[in-house]
């Protein structure tokens, strides 16, 4: 969120009709901001062929409302270009004209200034800004939103600005400031009460800032008010902007004290447990919670052991903090395993305690530090979100700061949850090399290696990994799963043994039982153990990905052999599941061009409850029979739609060790950014904030008629391809 203003090598334009007045605007940017790199343009029009063949971070421009394009165009271009995404926009307005701004910070405007103006004003304005931008650390939104504040409060739009407040505080949860700042439209317009209780509630969460509070009630209530804490309500105001948190911890006056101090911010809903069982049996029955804080050390399931579980259950989103004394050195490499955001250590102080869960919140709403994005972005994919992923991906890989070997690591996680296990295998490699021992990174390798069908190469990840980090489960798991694969039962069965000592109640080792009595082609054992799982869809859809990664690398046979493995393996009862994998059977078939094999599965899916499933197997039967009958070529689903996207359809696997798939170079990286769609919080307010409704209709009008905007490069490949169809048609 670190503006590009903060680069005094960046460009800034000035855009004014009068020379005179460019050269004025231009001297003051470079003698107030420090800028080296201005230059001036007539009309806006003439700034965006500018940017059509170059950059600029800043862009000072008048709203030009009789102009072909005016301000309101430019702010729509930028906030809707994927290239232009890294251009700040400033209005110079006249008195008029400042009606718009309520729209014009709602689109990404950075801030107003005011028209008409001297060199002494401008020189004074900027200088504040400048400051603005100091004290704020170059957070864009919070500057665009001192700005916007200033006019409300001025036009005495008091609804507006407590709107904008509110905004602010579920993108920035937990800031005092903008709390202070909360109490402000409160009182001028009238809602003093509100106000009361707003600050009430500033002071309560933070005592530090009682004086400070005591001085703005006294300021916006009447000099005799003096804020008293005792029974904050906040006026409703939830600080934290979370409706569910959980506390876990067997000392019931740490944990009553973090559910008052949650409770005074807000958070409707605080649940507390003694113990990790207690816990695990209420958390798994329920929706994930907004805020997970727990002890390392708790009775009946330990913390680590409840956090694996709860990871594995699909609470990836949650941020964990670990509010304990009791780490030691041994346990932190599970801890960064398992995506702990934050540790606090005890005893529990206040002061200390409400920052840091403040900045947890904090970077999980809008990261800014690249470890939160890192982390964020981990468990993004592990949600199966890969589009939300996407944009930290860029952000991760075009950031200067982190180092190249988790540049490797974020390409690898990405290509292993797009279904690419071969370039994931040599991005984390790479990862390993660049950074010695990388625990994830080894964990990922032996993820692709066994997709892969390279068993041998997985288990030397996972042994190396669990040396480094012993007593993971789901580890403990595959090492249990490659062991099998390379005929070592005994070696297996210590695993599993392991795995069940930590944990005898894990889904995860019930799973991997599965897996390994599958791997023997022990059916018997494999039904036992999967009519006791309540879900199949993840050992299935495991099952699946692996056999079609093993037919991608060549190993046809092998992968057909784990489909008929596997559908012997389900449990009678388990008919719905037994006809998805039968499906996935019979595709196997006929990608292997077993064309009357496959037929005759799906015959037997053909009776499917599942009436889509049904109707797919019908059809693909269909087809099956007039391509034996024709000798047609078959072109099935996943190969169809790789052929629409220009790609081959194995371009994810490699045969048997190397696919031709390259790893992207650092201008690659760089280039990523350009495709990212704004985030909240990447553009000023820009989807944090929204105007007032009904717009009002000068607005609109202004927005009429937007220009298209094209990179010139895009632009001479149009011209080049006119002139060839022009030549064309002239012969």
């Amino acid at each position: 969120m670190s503006s590009r203003l903060a680069d005094k090598q960046s460009k800034v334009v000035i855009v004014d009709p009068s020379g005179p007045v460019r050269q004025m605007m231009t001297e003051v940017v470079r003698a107030t901001m420090g800028f080296e790199k201005v230059e001036g343009k007539a009309s806006i029009q003439d700034l965006l062929h500018h940017l059509e063949v170059d950059e600029a971070a800043w862009a000072i421009v008048p709203l030009a409302p009789d102009q072909p394009v005016n301000g309101m165009h430019l702010l729509k271009l930028v906030s809707e270009t994927p290239e232009l995404k890294g251009v700040r926009i400033s209005f110079v307005l006249e008195e008029s004209e400042r009606y718009l701004l309520p729209w014009a910070y709602e689109m990404g405007l950075l801030s107003h200034h005011a028209k008409p103006f001297t060199k002494e004003t401008l020189t004074e304005e900027l200088t504040a800004m400048l400051k603005t931008l100091e004290a704020s650390k170059h957070n864009e939104p919070l500057i665009a939103a001192s700005f916007l504040r200033k006019f409300l409060k001025d036009a005495k739009q008091f609804d507006v600005q407590i709107k904008l407040e509110k905004a602010l505080l579920d993108a920035f949860p937990g800031d005092p400031s903008l709390l202070m700042a909360m109490a402000e439209p409160q009182a001028l317009g009238g809602k003093k009460d509100d106000a009361k209780k707003t600050l009430t509630l500033t002071k309560s969460v933070y005592p530090s800032l009682g004086e400070k509070v005591d001085d703005l009630a006294k300021t916006l209530l009447g000099p005799e008010e003096k804020i008293v804490t005792t029974g904050a309500d906040g006026s409703g105001l939830n600080v934290l902007g979370l409706n569910d948190c959980v506390v876990i911890d067997s000392d019931s006056t740490v944990s009553r004290a973090v559910a008052d101090i949650l409770k005074s911010m807000g958070v409707p809903k605080v649940q507390v447990f003694s113990n990790g069982e207690e816990a695990w049996e209420a958390l798994s029955k329920g929706a994930e919670p907004d805020l997970i804080i727990t002890e390392w050390r708790i009775p009946k399931l330990s913390g680590p052991l409840l956090v694996q579980r709860l990871r594995q259950h699909g609470f990836n989103s949650a941020p964990f903090i670990v509010l304990s004394s009791l780490l030691k050195p041994d346990d932190m490499p599970l801890v960064r395993e398992m995506g702990i955001a934050t540790i606090i250590n005890k005893p529990l102080h206040r002061d200390a305690f409400v920052p840091s869960m403040v900045w947890t919140i904090q970077q999980d709403r809008l990261p800014t530090d690249y470890t939160a994005m890192e982390r964020k972005y981990r468990s993004l994919l592990a949600a199966d979100k890969v589009s939300e992923a996407e944009p930290l991906r860029a952000q991760l890989l075009a950031n200067p700061q982190v180092p190249l070997s988790k540049k490797r690591l974020i390409e690898a996680e990405y290509a292993f949850a797009g279904g690419n296990y071969a370039l994931a295998r040599d991005a984390a490699a790479d990862a390993v090399k660049f950074a010695g021992d990388s625990i994830i990174a080894l964990n990922l390798l032996g993820k692709a290696f066994m997709y892969l069908k390279n068993p041998g190469a997985a288990l030397k990840c996972f042994r190396k990994a669990e040396e480094l980090s012993p007593n993971n489960i789901e580890r403990l798991c595959a090492i249990a799963e490659t062991e099998t694969e390379l005929g070592n039962g005994v070696a297996a069965d210590d695993a599993l043994d392991h795995a069940r000592t930590l944990d005898p109640d894990s889904k995860t080792v019930q799973e991997a039982e599965a897996k390994v009595a599958i791997a023997k082609g022990d059916s018997s054992a494999a039904k036992k153990v999967m009519s006791q799982l309540e879900s199949l869809s993840g050992l299935i859809g495991y099952m699946n990905n692996k056999a079609v990664a093993h037919a991608k690398c060549g190993f046809t046979k092998e992968a057909i052999e784990l489909y008929r493995k596997t559908l012997s393996s389900i449990p009678d009862e388990r008919q719905d599941t037994k006809m998805v994998v039968q499906y996935n059977l019979a595709l196997g078939l006929a990608r292997a061009g077993e064309l009357e094999a496959s037929i005759k599965e799906l015959k037997q899916v053909a009776g499917a409850k599942n009436q889509k499933l049904k109707k797919k197997a019908t059809s693909l039967a269909e087809r099956l029979k007039t391509a034996l009958a024709t000798g047609a070529n078959l072109k099935l689903q996943t190969e169809a739609a790789a052929a629409e996207a220009g790609q081959p359809a194995t371009a994810d696997a490699g045969a048997a060790g190397g696919d031709k798939t390259s790893l992207g170079t650092e201008q690659e990286h760089l280039a990523l950014m350009s495709k990212v769609e704004a985030r909240r919080g990447d553009m000023c307010c820009y989807l944090i904030y929204r105007g007032p409704e009904p717009r009002d209709a000068r607005v609109d009008s202004l927005l009429a008629k937007a220009p298209r905007f094209q990179r010139r490069s895009a632009i001479a490949r149009e011209e080049s391809h006119g002139v060839e169809r022009g030549m064309k048609e002239a012969g």
